[in-house]
């Protein structure tokens, strides 16, 4: 196991322009029920891995009852060289629900689906986990909130960092700063990137659902969902 996470690792920082730097400590996730009515430490629920059993539902479950506005981190069983800086890989954020059917998110994916905009949140439902947080998102700063985000819409994907482009957590740190709040996902200088996971790090993020999926696959390479 130690040296397969040192071929990650090792791998993950060839790819960087920047100096390499432990990207994460967590390389699997085991989500299991505790006893209800605790609360979550966001800052260790991926180390620790035990959700209140009241806090606990199926990940599509997650996505429902997901506020409108609410950021939600999606993650992998476990770790390989598509996500090498952790499980949990991808963040996207609740839009408005539908009237019928599932409820839809907005985004920025990756490659294989490059286009900022709205999609159906089935899309995310290959993943293991889904973490939904309150990220101080309150109903009068909705309708900023989308307008920015259909500002964005057809932007496509871009990892370089430059002025301007965006990838997953630099969308919704985007649509942050536009309704005054601080960013969903910090920044990582000596990396030039902001890691998804990083979202549970944030002072004053509340965990509000953790839902999961049990017939995900272990991680993207094993998926054949986009």
């Amino acid at each position: 196991m130690l040296s397969r996470r040192f071929a990650l690792l090792t791998l993950g920082c060839a790819g960087l322009l920047a100096s390499c730097a432990p990207l994460t400590t967590v390389y699997d996730l085991h989500f299991t029920a505790g006893p209800a009515g605790e609360d979550i430490d966001p800052t260790t629920l991926l180390e620790r891995q035990i959700v209140p059993a009241d806090r606990l539902v199926s990940l599509p479950e997650a996505f429902s009852r997901a506020p409108e506005g609410a950021v939600i981190l999606t993650c992998w069983k476990d770790t390989d060289i598509t996500n090498f800086w952790g499980p949990c890989s991808h963040i996207t954020r609740k839009y408005k629900p539908r009237s019928e059917g599932g409820g839809q998110v907005a985004e920025t994916y990756n490659f294989f689906r490059p286009q900022a905009g709205i999609y159906p949140e089935s899309v995310e439902y290959h993943y293991y986990a889904a973490i939904v947080l309150d990220v101080g998102v309150t109903p009068d700063k909705l309708p900023v909130l989308w307008a920015a985000a259909h500002k964005l819409d057809g932007r496509l994907y871009d990892l370089s960092g430059r002025e301007d482009s965006y990838y997953c957590s630099t969308y919704q740190n985007a649509l942050q700063r536009a309704v005054g709040l601080p960013d969903a996902v910090p920044y990582r200088p000596e990396i030039n990137l902001a890691i998804p996971a990083d979202a549970l790090k944030v002072p004053g993020v509340k965990v509000l659902w953790v839902g999961l999926n049990q017939n995900s696959p272990g991680s993207y390479i094993d998926s054949k969902a986009n």
